[in-house]
């Protein structure tokens, strides 16, 4: 489950600006406020249906984002090989990664 919440919590930090206000504030709820599908129902006055539905649709949605453009996995990839640079100890590359780090 912490899996989960940490792979929307990253998709929705790179694409949440994407989904409807109602998604995104969902979603939010969800994953980032850890609030449970009948507490969200209850701050929003819907069904515990319907925010399911909406978390399902917007996690569709994040997901064929993520499919398409790739930018979460990318990073991630980045992220490991500018861990490997800095191990390497060598100021000059160090430096170089830090700016790169920067510029992410």
């Amino acid at each position: 489950m912490l899996q989960n919440n940490t792979y929307f919590n990253n998709l929705l930090a790179w694409y949440g600006t994407l989904l409807t206000d109602k998604q995104a504030e969902i979603m939010q709820s969800y994953y980032e406020d850890d609030l449970s599908i009948s507490e969200i129902a209850d701050n929003n006055g819907v069904s515990r249906a319907a925010v399911h539905d909406t978390l399902k649709r917007a996690q569709d949605i994040l997901e064929h984002y993520e499919n398409t453009l790739k930018m979460v996995s990318k990073f991630e990839q980045r992220q490991k090989y500018y861990s490997k640079l800095m191990d390497l100890d060598i100021i000059e590359v160090s430096d170089i990664v830090k700016r790169l780090e920067e510029i992410e």
